[in-house]
Order: C-alpha cells, then sequence, then structure tokens
C-alpha cells in the first residue's frame, strides 16, 4: 500500500468523499474488519471534530493513508487553528449513567480503545493527527 493523500472541503458533506477515499486507500485490507471499522470510525470522528470546532477554518483538511511495516497509519492535517491535543484530552467516564455523562468526549474515547495508537503534533498553526491501527 503505497502513501495514498487528498485533501476534503472543510465540512459535514465532505464525509461520503471521506470514506469513498478510505474504501479506496484501504482496498487492500477491506474484508480485514478488525482494522478497517476502528480506522473509518475514528478518521469520521476527528474529521467532524476539525469541522465544528473551527468551522471558520477556510482551509482543506488533508487525509493521508499509508502502510508501514504491520500497520496502518492514517494522518489527517488539519490548517490555521489553535492546538488540541487529542492524546491529551481528559478520559471519558462510562460507569456514569447516559444522563449523568457530560456532553463530548466517547468519540475520542472510543477511537483510543480501538486503535493501536493515536499520535498529535502541532506546529506552525497545524494540527496533525496519526491513527496507527495494527494489521494482524
Amino acid at each position: 500500500m503505497n502513501v495514498t493523500r487528498r485533501t476534503f472541503k472543510k465540512q459535514i458533506s465532505s464525509l461520503d468523499a471521506v470514506f469513498g477515499f478510505l474504501d479506496e486507500a484501504l482496498s487492500p485490507l477491506a474484508d480485514n474488519h478488525a482494522v478497517m471499522y476502528p480506522l473509518q470510525l475514528a478518521v469520521e470522528e476527528f474529521f467532524t471534530n476539525m469541522v465544528k470546532y473551527n468551522p471558520e477554518g477556510t482551509q482543506d483538511i488533508m487525509i493521508g493513508v499509508e502502510r508501514e511495516g504491520n500497520a496502518v497509519h492514517v494522518t489527517i492535517v488539519d490548517e490555521d487553528v489553535e492546538p488540541f491535543d487529542v492524546t491529551r484530552a481528559g478520559v471519558t467516564d462510562t460507569s456514569l449513567d447516559l444522563a449523568e455523562r457530560p456532553v463530548g468526549g466517547l468519540g475520542i474515547y472510543l477511537s483510543r480503545a480501538l486503535l493501536d495508537d493515536i499520535k498529535y503534533s502541532y506546529a506552525d498553526r497545524r494540527s496533525t493527527i496519526i491513527l496507527i491501527k495494527n494489521v494482524e
């Protein structure tokens, strides 16, 4: 699997194109639901958060997919934004009843639980999230 990159308009309506890109880029792993589902869920979560929390941003969001050894790396880059380190986001207390839980945080929680690693970096107003899922 070569490195494949594409940019998407920063809008929720881009999600269909994002999923189409992921299906294409990850096609060698299409039958491996243990890899595909977590990556799709996490990309949807982080892409949606980038749109939701910086709606005035005019820069496209770049998504890249590559295979490194026994792992798939999906990189998501958002330009001209303030930092938000998803690796330091608070831990969601799933022991509380739904009515008692604060809104938000569950998508990051699920992504952490389903992926093997999440990396974050920020420089020059550019947020980069790397989602890593091992291929068994």
